[in-house]
């Protein structure tokens, strides 16, 4: 191994090699060398991130008005509507209408936003990625 070239790296060096301070280094190489490889799996072969379009409603809109918009823009192209959530959660009776635009092209998320926002009630549309 070639000496390093400036005094600052010659002092680094002999402070990383002292045999104390070698656990420390080795342990701080492990951690990343493995950050980097957990990196590279979550981005090539982890599990695709969720890509949500979610509708939010004015706050005075009834079920009704949120079942017509829901029957008035159904799925469109590859941006697929959601079935109703179940669980009575406070979030799923706000935001009812969701839709999976993962997979969803450019056209298919513009037909989708123009339905959506033609509709009365809607405020408007937040596009969320979960996951990655």
């Amino acid at each position: 191994m070639a000496p390093p070239s400036s005094p600052a790296a010659a002092r680094a060096a002999r402070y990383l090699a002292d045999p104390r301070r070698r656990t420390m280094v080795v342990v701080a190489v492990l951690a990343t060398i493995g950050l980097i490889v957990f990196g590279i799996y979550a981005t090539l072969d982890g599990p695709p991130p969720q890509q949500e379009a979610v509708v939010y409603f004015a706050p005075g809109a009834t079920e009704a008005q949120k079942d017509a918009v829901r029957a008035a823009c159904p799925s469109v192209g590859r941006a697929i509507q959601l079935p109703k959530d179940r669980n009575q959660l406070a979030t799923s009776r706000i935001y009812p209408l969701r839709y999976d635009v993962a997979k969803a092209s450019t056209a298919d998320r513009a037909a989708l936003y123009k339905c959506v926002y033609a509709q009365p009630h809607v405020l408007g549309i937040n596009q969320v990625t979960q996951g990655q």
